[in-house]
């Protein structure tokens, strides 16, 4: 047994000897073979064109002449879905720098460590070994050409939304944006120009959903409250104002539990935004501010919010009352100073819209009609708050002469409620606000001057 074990080892040494040789002899042979040449080594390829046992020049002109007629015949093809856009190589300035790409490919096998000449060359000769087809580009005029093709792509989302026509609620649906991946586009068309043209990329391109979506108004189906307040359209600064603000809170979702925040929805009343100048009451006197007249806005809404059984949880009164509302049912707001802001109450979405028209503008609350609501009113009580007259003597104006300085305003204190009924009969009193508007003395200046004074003068 030992005998036969013997012979096996012998047979398989002698195996791997035969093949150790004729592997020496066949790696002997191809060194040999490109030892004894100047030549490109055969099985290099540029990028696709082989170039394998030309000359320098002979490769050189080959490559040149091969994606001369490529790019002539070719196109760079971007795709999305069903479209497809061409670019010409030449709107790209797409080109190669060919005596670099020759040398590469001349280096193949004879540049590095004995190690890398021998592996190069095996796999030169043994299946090919390929020198990428780098192209020079002009990268901004592709970017651009992309960034333009986008623009047929691109689209913001669009809310779903809520359309009130003759007492019946129509949901339009929301459409879903999308926005191409310009660099990661870019990078998929930079990577296979290294293998040459045509090229045939699908552009990447994102999803953007809407912030509201149909399925929101699932539980809404009626309006629950309404409120509408009127203003001078011939004031047009004022007006526009009103405009804005009233549009900036329009086809607004506001979910159970949440707060609203009417600054926040509204955002700066800046003339970046297209805000004007218009009179506002600062501690009693009548300036120009920017965004005037916004005040009206969130004062209906604070309406539509209390006949909506909303939560109030931030309102602040004017300094003197408004004339568009009545007494004690203001609410004023005022860059990062005052806010309104109110809970959605409710166990389910309400939606607010907002609209302008010739010289109203009314904010609606949609929501869930449960059975047998109850009847909400708002009501107040109040009490005037005399002026006082105060006299200011005054040695400018003759003696006993009088000019009233300041007619005076009275004032008032008011309490308001939210009042809730039921088939005729009261079931709560909420006790909102309690307001003072503080009156405004008379004053009156009266003459001292003497009559010999005078007749020194």
């Amino acid at each position: 047994m030992q005998i036969a074990l013997a012979k096996r080892k012998v047979k398989l040494l002698f195996f791997f000897a035969v093949i150790v040789l004729f592997s020496s002899v066949s790696l002997i042979t191809i060194n040999a073979a490109f030892i004894f040449t100047d030549n490109i080594y055969t099985g290099v390829i540029i990028g696709n064109i082989p170039v394998g046992g030309l000359s320098v020049d002979e490769a050189r002109n080959k490559i040149i002449a091969t994606f001369q007629d490529q790019i002539s015949k070719s196109t760079i093809n971007v795709s999305y879905e069903n479209e497809t856009w061409s670019i010409a190589p030449k709107d790209i300035e797409l080109n190669i720098n060919a005596d670099d790409l020759v040398m590469q490919a001349h280096n193949v096998g004879r540049t590095g460590n004995i190690i890398n000449i021998l592996k190069e060359r095996y796999l030169a000769v043994n299946g090919g070994y390929t020198v990428p087809l780098t192209q020079n580009y002009n990268h901004d005029k592709l970017y651009a050409l992309l960034t333009n093709i986008s623009k047929y792509i691109d689209r913001n989302p669009q809310n779903a939304s809520l359309v009130y026509n003759n007492k019946t609620i129509h949901v339009t649906p929301e459409i879903w944006g999308q926005q191409v991946d310009l660099p990661t586009s870019l990078t998929d068309i930079t990577n296979k120009l290294s293998s040459g043209i045509p090229v045939n990329s699908k552009l990447i391109v994102h999803q953007k959903p809407p912030s509201i979506v149909s399925q929101d108004f699932a539980d809404i189906d009626n309006l629950i409250a309404e409120y509408t307040t009127q203003f001078n359209p011939n004031d047009e600064k004022r007006y526009q104002n009103i405009a804005i603000a009233a549009k900036n809170i329009n086809n607004t979702l506001v979910h159970p539990g949440e707060i609203f925040s009417f600054n926040q929805s509204v955002g700066p009343r800046l003339p970046e935004y297209g805000y004007k100048e218009a009179p506002v009451l600062v501690d009693g006197k009548l300036l120009l501010d920017w965004g005037g007249g916004v005040c009206q806005v969130s004062t209906t809404l604070y309406n539509t919010a209390l006949l909506a059984d909303m939560d109030i949880e931030e309102r602040t009164s004017h300094f003197k009352p408004p004339s568009y509302v009545p007494l004690g049912q203001d609410a004023a707001v005022a860059d990062n100073l005052l806010d309104f802001k109110f809970k959605n109450s409710s166990p389910c979405n309400i939606y607010i819209t907002s609209e302008v028209f010739n010289n109203r503008i009314t904010v609606s609350i949609f929501g869930k009609n449960f059975p047998n609501p109850a009847e909400i009113q708002i009501e107040s009580t109040s009490k005037t708050l005399g002026y006082n007259t105060l006299i200011k003597q005054d040695n400018s104006l003759s003696l006993g002469k009088e000019i009233v300085e300041s007619v005076g305003q009275k004032g008032f204190a008011v309490t308001t409620y939210r009042v809730k009924m039921m088939n005729g009969q009261e079931i709560s009193r909420e006790n909102l606000s309690s307001d003072e508007f503080k009156p405004e003395d008379r004053i009156i200046r009266i003459g001292t001057k003497s009559q010999s004074q005078q007749s020194t003068k």
